[in-house]
């Protein structure tokens, strides 16, 4: 190696040691605002690597067993200054249940459950939101599983937003759980062993898209 290919090595080096250090500066200083008026409106769409909607059902009367989706695309349309006039909707690829058991993700997809061959998505329509503060509301929507429709009230908390250390892109986070009755909707299977009662679970980040 030449002493001009060393420097170049050494300073190419040295750049790459600059940028992770201020990218890990980003990360470590990285804060979300709370404040949903001072976050930007517009159109998000769910993160796939960071969205997670687990169901939880009594099992014998001995625990909840706990299960996911693995694919869920949600879409958000948030109003920064009215946020009870934000709207959100869901689709659940129903054949991406995942209970880490085999034989039982089998079951589930099949015509005593999710029948995911004639059922392939279930959806989540949210028709109002009821805000209690800031940083905490009610979202009262319609799920639908098998082509049953059902009430559903989601407690939702949102975690704040700001752009994201690493992307760059802007970011917003919410919590939220809700249960149903799985009998409102056809769901009778293994009834009463198996809790009628199913508790959902919800994490997600929805990343702002092209507003123009």
């Amino acid at each position: 190696m030449t002493l001009k290919h060393l420097q170049v090595a050494l300073g190419l080096f040295f750049i790459s040691i600059m940028l992770s250090s201020c990218e890990a500066i980003r990360v470590v200083t990285h804060e979300v605002n709370k404040s949903p008026q001072a976050l930007n409106i517009g159109s998000y769409k769910s993160d796939p690597t960071h969205v997670s909607v687990i169901f939880k059902v009594n099992h014998f009367g001995f625990s909840n067993y706990v299960g996911r989706f693995n694919e869920i695309d949600a879409n958000l349309y948030f109003n920064n200054q009215y946020p009870d006039e934000s709207r959100i909707s869901a689709i659940i690829d129903t054949a991406s249940v995942d209970t880490d058991n085999q034989l039982l993700d089998a079951q589930l997809r099949g015509p005593n459950f999710f029948d995911v061959e004639i059922f392939p998505k279930a959806t989540f329509i949210g028709e109002s939101i009821i805000l209690e503060d800031n940083n905490h509301g009610k979202v009262i929507g319609t799920l639908s599983i098998r082509d049953e429709e059902i009430p559903i009230t989601l407690d939702v908390t949102f975690n704040g937003g700001a752009k994201n250390p690493l992307t760059g892109e802007d970011t917003l986070g919410f919590s939220a759980i809700g249960t149903f009755n799985r009998s409102d909707i056809g769901l009778t299977a293994w009834l009463p062993a198996v809790g009628n009662t199913v508790i959902i679970e919800i994490e997600v980040e929805f990343i702002r898209q092209n507003n123009g």
